[in-house]
C-alpha cells in the first residue's frame, strides 16, 4: 500500500473543530428545514409512517455503521495511513448492509399501521443508509470540506428535494426514496473520492476489516444499544399497538432532531480530543464537557419552551405537542446532551470502553418499560417522562466514570 499526502494525518486546531461543529449543524438541521412540507404532504398517519420508518432506519445504521460513528474519529486523528482505516470500514459496513437492509424492511412492515406498509419500509431502507455516512472521517481527520460536500449539502438537498416532490404530487412515498437513491449515490462518489482513488492492498482492506470486527464489537454493540435506547419509544408504542403512538410520533420526531445535531456537534470535538495526549488532552476534554454544560442547558430550555406553540405552527394541524410533554423532553435532551459530550469526549478517549459499554446498558435496559409504564399512566406526557428519566439515569453513570478522569492533575 502507498501513502499519499492526503493520506497524512492532519492537526486538529480549534478552527477545523468550529468549521465542523458549523457543517455538522447544517447536515442536522436540514431534515427539519424539510419537516413542515413532510408533514403537510404526509398528514398525520403517514407522517407516522415515515417516523416508525425513521426510527427503526436510525437503529439500523447504527448497526451498519459498527461503531465507527463513535471509535472511527478517534482511529483516523491517531492513524498515519486515515484512508486505510477509511477503507476498512467501507468492507464493514458494506457487508453488515446486506445482511441488515432485508431485516429492517421486514421489521418495518410489522411495525406499519398502513395496508401496503411500502412508506414505513422505504423510509426505513433510506435511514439505514445513513450508516454509510463519512462525517466521522471527516472528523477524524480534520477536513469540514468532506463533510460539507459528501454530508451536509447532499442532506439538504435531497431532503428538500423529496419533501417538495412528496408535497407537489401529493405522493408521500416519493421522499423517502429519494432520500434512498440520493444517499447511497452520496455513498459510492465520497467511498471513490477518498478510499478508491490510489493504489491499495485489497488483502489489507479485508484483513483490516476482520480486525475491525474483532476488535470493534465492544464499541459497535454500545452504538447499537445507544441508538436503540433513542429509538426504541417509538417502535415500542407501534408494535404494541399504543393509542399514543399517533399523539406520541411528533415529539418523538422532533426530540430526536435534536438528539441527531447534538451528535453531529459533540462529534466535531472527538478529533481534536483524540489528536492530543496528556495534559493537553485533559484541557481539551474540560474544555469540550464545559461547552457541552452550556449546550445542554440551552438546548434544554429552548425544547421546553419553544415546542409547544412552535410544532403546531410549524407542522401544521393534528401536530400539537402539550406543555408537560415538551418539558420531559427539554429533560431528556439536556441529560443525553451531557452524557453524549462525558461518554465520546471523555470515557472512550480515556480508553474506558468497559465503562462506556455499561452506561449504554442501562439505557437500553430501562427504555422500553419506562415508556410503557409511562404511557399506560399518562399517555403521550407520561411515556416523554420515562424517557426522561431513562436519560437522567444515563447521564449519571457517565458523570460517575468521566468525573475521576476530569479531575486529574
Amino acid at each position: 500500500m502507498t501513502s499519499t499526502a492526503s493520506d497524512a494525518p492532519r492537526p486538529h486546531r480549534a478552527r477545523s473543530v468550529a468549521l465542523l461543529t458549523a457543517v455538522s449543524a447544517v447536515s442536522a438541521i436540514s431534515p427539519l428545514i424539510a419537516l413542515p412540507l413532510i408533514t403537510r404532504a404526509a398528514g398525520p398517519d403517514g407522517f407516522a409512517e415515515i417516523a416508525i420508518g425513521q426510527a427503526l432506519g436510525t437503529l439500523a445504521a447504527t448497526i451498519i455503521t459498527f461503531g465507527w460513528a463513535v471509535r472511527g474519529p478517534v482511529e483516523a486523528a491517531r492513524s498515519s495511513h486515515p484512508a486505510r482505516v477509511f477503507r476498512a470500514s467501507i468492507v464493514v459496513r458494506g457487508a453488515n448492509s446486506l445482511l441488515v437492509l432485508p431485516l429492517v424492511a421486514v421489521v418495518a412492515a410489522f411495525a406499519s399501521h398502513a395496508d401496503d406498509h411500502a412508506l414505513a419500509i422505504v423510509s426505513a431502507l433510506a435511514f439505514s443508509l445513513q450508516g454509510l455516512s463519512l462525517s466521522w472521517y471527516a472528523v477524524g481527520v480534520g477536513r469540514p470540506l468532506l463533510s460539507l460536500i459528501f454530508d451536509a449539502v447532499p442532506r439538504i438537498v435531497l431532503n428538500l428535494a423529496g419533501a417538495l416532490a412528496a408535497l407537489l404530487t401529493a405522493t408521500p412515498l416519493l421522499y423517502p426514496a429519494i432520500l434512498l437513491v440520493g444517499t447511497l449515490a452520496a455513498f459510492l462518489a465520497a467511498t471513490w473520492f477518498i478510499g478508491l482513488r490510489e493504489r491499495f492492498s485489497v488483502r489489507a482492506a479485508l484483513a483490516d476489516a476482520r480486525g475491525a470486527y474483532r476488535g470493534g464489537w465492544r464499541t459497535a454493540l454500545a452504538a447499537g444499544l445507544l441508538t436503540f435506547s433513542e429509538t426504541a419509544p417509538l417502535s415500542t408504542l407501534g408494535v404494541a399497538s399504543s393509542p399514543a403512538a399517533i399523539g406520541f410520533a411528533p415529539f418523538d420526531r422532533v426530540l430526536k432532531y435534536g438528539y441527531i445535531g447534538v451528535y453531529m456537534i459533540t462529534g466535531s470535538f472527538q478529533g481534536w480530543v483524540s489528536s492530543a495526549s496528556g495534559d493537553a488532552s485533559l484541557r481539551r476534554m474540560r474544555r469540550a464537557v464545559g461547552i457541552h454544560v452550556v449546550l445542554a442547558v440551552a438546548l434544554g430550555a429552548g425544547f421546553a419552551l419553544v415546542v409547544p406553540w412552535a410544532t403546531p405552527v410549524v407542522l401544521g394541524p393534528g401536530f400539537e405537542i402539550s406543555t408537560l410533554t415538551a418539558l420531559f423532553g427539554g429533560i431528556a435532551l439536556a441529560a443525553m446532551t451531557l452524557a453524549t459530550a462525558l461518554g465520546m469526549c471523555v470515557v472512550l478517549p480515556a480508553g474506558r470502553d468497559g465503562a462506556y459499554l455499561t452506561a449504554v446498558c442501562v439505557g437500553a435496559l430501562l427504555i422500553v418499560p419506562a415508556v410503557l409504564v409511562g404511557s399506560s399512566l399518562a399517555g403521550v406526557a407520561g411515556a416523554a417522562g420515562g424517557v426522561a428519566a431513562v436519560q437522567l439515569l444515563v447521564m449519571t453513570v457517565f458523570a460517575v466514570t468521566a468525573l475521576p478522569v476530569l479531575r486529574k492533575r
